[in-house]
């Protein structure tokens, strides 16, 4: 019974482990470089979407562009 227990518990941990190895991996705004305002390529809209960045405690703002559907994460 006690090896069950054990078991269970390093399962849960190495399922947790997993799980938050590929969420950060597939977070698009953890790994975005951000561009300056004055670099924004031609083409691209700002949009009222808008976001602070928890490690910088800057905002970032972002643009769209209607014609690729890109968009861009721009900090002034």
């Amino acid at each position: 019974m006690v090896k069950l227990v054990i078991g269970y518990f390093i399962f849960q941990t190495v399922l947790f482990l997993v799980l938050f190895i590929i969420s950060n991996r597939t977070d698009k705004r953890s790994r975005s470089k951000y561009v300056h305002i004055s670099e924004v390529p031609e083409g691209f809209v700002k949009t009222s979407e808008s976001f602070m960045d928890m490690k910088k405690k800057i905002p970032v703002y972002v643009y769209y562009n209607h014609e690729t559907g890109k968009r861009v994460y721009v900090i002034e």
